[in-house]
């Protein structure tokens, strides 16, 4: 029964991400219009003399710019589901693999953070230094390839937004906290990496 329940939050949890990817790819495609035009979503639409600007398409501007708020919107909706199918996946735990989860010690994180850069994505995101990793994006103990798979889903995911599972030592008491965050991979923030940071696996 454990199992059954188990599987059926990770399909709704594969479910969820998957329609978090398709309303990034729409919110994209959208945001190439405005760019097209070059305006953002608060730049005017008339002239000085308040009529249409002549320099853009005013009406696929406006439209964009409906599509992306309610786009966004949508988003944030798949993005708290997906935060709390990630809590609910973790608080189940796969039965067969429980006795290897409680061997490890580590709740079934597969990899450690050893180095944080400053002003990187992954230190706006919140990840610090120690910080064990139980789920990244899709990515488990089970299916992380040596950490490969992590490597090609940060490459394919430049500016999404990947919600993460870590779990954090306290630094009092040292008892470990289970924690969800976003990170988004991107370029030109000033280090090496989309990330900013370095993973070993446990």
């Amino acid at each position: 029964m454990g199992k059954a329940i188990y599987d059926s939050t990770q399909e709704k949890l594969r479910i969820a991400i998957r329609e978090k990817e398709l309303l990034e790819e729409e919110i994209q495609e959208l945001e190439k219009v405005l760019i097209r035009d070059n305006v953002g979503m608060e730049d005017s639409l008339i002239d000085s003399q308040g009529f249409p600007r002549a320099d853009i398409d005013v009406y696929a501007v406006r439209s964009a710019r409906a599509k992306i708020i309610a786009l966004g919107n949508d988003l944030r909706q798949v993005m708290s589901r997906i935060e709390n199918l990630l809590h609910e996946l973790h608080s189940q735990k796969k039965p067969e693999t429980k006795a290897a989860v409680n061997f490890n010690g580590n709740e079934g994180a597969f990899a450690i953070v050893n180095a944080i850069a400053p002003d990187s994505p992954a230190q706006l995101a919140g990840l610090e230094k120690g910080d064990k990793i139980i789920r990244f994006g899709d990515i488990t103990n089970a299916n992380h390839e040596n950490l490969q798979a992590v490597g090609r889903l940060v490459a394919s995911s430049e500016g999404k937004t990947l919600i993460l599972l870590i779990e954090r030592n306290d630094k009092v008491d040292e008892t470990p906290t289970t924690i969800t965050m976003k990170l988004t991979p991107k370029s030109g923030w000033g280090g090496r990496g989309l990330l900013g940071c370095h993973i070993l696996p446990i």
